[in-house]
């Protein structure tokens, strides 16, 4: 198949999707799109093979761009719930559940491999590189079920609220995690290369803060849309290529351009609603692309480090409930299962594990990317239900009720009126 044809057959497809199930408080689809992840692997080489191997390299730089975009956009709208900023303490709260998530997650992982890799197999930067890499790919909460549930599910209150905002500032410690842990392994063929590992990671978050600043001086102050975009479009590609060319996180870079942007720019709202409906049309390619490049194959220990990611993410979820439930009087009424409503991934763990199998080719990045599909999958089928028996429990969810039929009278079936009565001669 034509790598040309399959790149329209993907824009095609993700902008169909984007209409047919944008609207997820009347249409149907999974709430963080997870079966465009499963189509892909089913059109991909590890089902029917419709799409071959040569030709997802073919779409590299497809997918980066894709994929920084996407983290644009979050960044763009990090820590803003419903229009509102996401008070401190809940994103510090949201940064700790985060970073135990993804440290549970890599630990049970590296014990793992310690066990199931056959000696000689890996060395100890592949053990840290595959630990980390499902760690962070698989630590965030997706702010898609959230979504779905205040939309589909009409809910409202307190308890939502605090869902929300820790599903919309959890993002910043899987990404900074993947910046560092592509740190460690930057590309050794260019001058000045041979720098410590913290250098590179002030270089990734250093090249956002610094695009993103010169991105809202060029906005200025008078917001036009066309120029908006030719800035925005620009100064993305020149931050996703420098990034790659370094073999650094442009996904963090990109994250953190965007978040720049959103506090420097006094256009932040024209901003997020100019680039937010581009969200789902690049998101859907990238998720197809990420399914299809899934090869459970690749490793005799992979079923493991799957099983093992799954088993601690379940775990360190329900923790963080625990925690949120203890600190929380708002969270209180939602009972014990407030951890598995916060298991679901989305986009963004599929597009980490993406970014991994991208820069580390092989078993380090198909163990990420696979790991982060079944989460991605898994939490589809464990986070809205959850989250939903939650919020009713707290009674914020408005159960739709059918109205009643009307009731119609009850009419008689006509009978002949008898004659009338003649009067009585006189």
């Amino acid at each position: 198949m034509s790598s040309i044809w399959l790149l329209m057959g993907l824009l095609v497809l993700s902008y169909a999707g984007s209409f047919l199930v944008g609207r997820r408080g009347v249409g149907g689809g999974l709430p963080a799109s997870t079966e465009y992840v499963v189509l892909g692997f089913v059109l991909g080489p590890g089902a029917l093979g419709l799409v071959q191997r040569s030709t997802l390299a073919v779409m590299e730089p497809v997918a980066h761009a894709a994929l920084g975009w996407l983290a644009f956009v979050l960044g763009l709208q990090y820590g803003i719930n419903h229009g509102r900023r996401v008070r401190t303490v809940r994103v510090i709260a949201s940064w700790t559940g985060g970073l135990l998530t993804g440290g549970v997650i890599a630990a049970a992982v590296y014990g793992v491999l310690r066990l199931a890799a056959p000696a000689g197999t890996l060395d100890e930067r592949d053990r840290l590189l595959i630990a980390g890499g499902v760690g962070a790919s698989t630590a965030e909460t997706s702010r898609d079920v959230v979504r779905w549930a205040v939309h589909r599910g009409r809910a409202a209150g307190r308890l939502t609220d605090l869902v929300g905002d820790l599903a919309h500032s959890d993002d910043l410690a899987p990404l900074l995690a993947a910046a560092s842990l592509f740190a460690l392994s930057a590309e050794r063929d260019v001058e000045t290369a041979h720098q410590p590992a913290w250098v590179w990671l002030t270089v990734t978050l250093g090249l956002g803060a610094l695009l993103g600043g010169m991105t809202a001086v060029l906005l200025g102050r008078t917001f036009r849309l066309a120029e908006a975009w030719s800035v925005m479009l620009g100064m993305s590609m020149l931050a996703i290529g420098t990034a790659s060319r370094l073999g650094l996180a442009s996904v963090a870079a990109m994250f953190v351009m965007g978040t720049a942007v959103s506090a420097l720019s006094p256009h932040r709202a024209d901003l997020t609603a100019m680039i937010t409906p581009t969200e789902r049309p690049v998101m859907l390619p990238a998720l197809l692309l990420a399914g299809a490049g899934v090869d459970f194959t690749s490793a005799r220990w992979l079923p493991w480090v799957i099983a093992a990611a799954l088993a601690a993410r379940l775990v360190a979820k329900q923790l963080v409930g625990l925690a949120v439930l203890a600190v929380a009087p708002s969270a209180r009424p939602s009972g014990p299962r407030l951890g598995l409503g916060l298991s679901s991934a989305g986009a963004l763990s599929v597009g980490i594990g993406l970014t991994f199998a991208l820069r580390f080719p092989g078993p380090v990045g198909g163990a990420a990317l696979a790991a982060a599909a079944v989460a991605a999958v898994v939490g589809e089928m464990v986070g809205p239900a959850s989250l939903r028996a939650c919020l009713r429990r707290a009674g914020e969810i408005q159960e739709a009720v059918e109205p009643a039929p009307p009731v119609t009278p009850l009419v008689l079936m006509d009978t002949p009126e008898p004659p009338p009565a003649e009067a009585p001669a006189s």
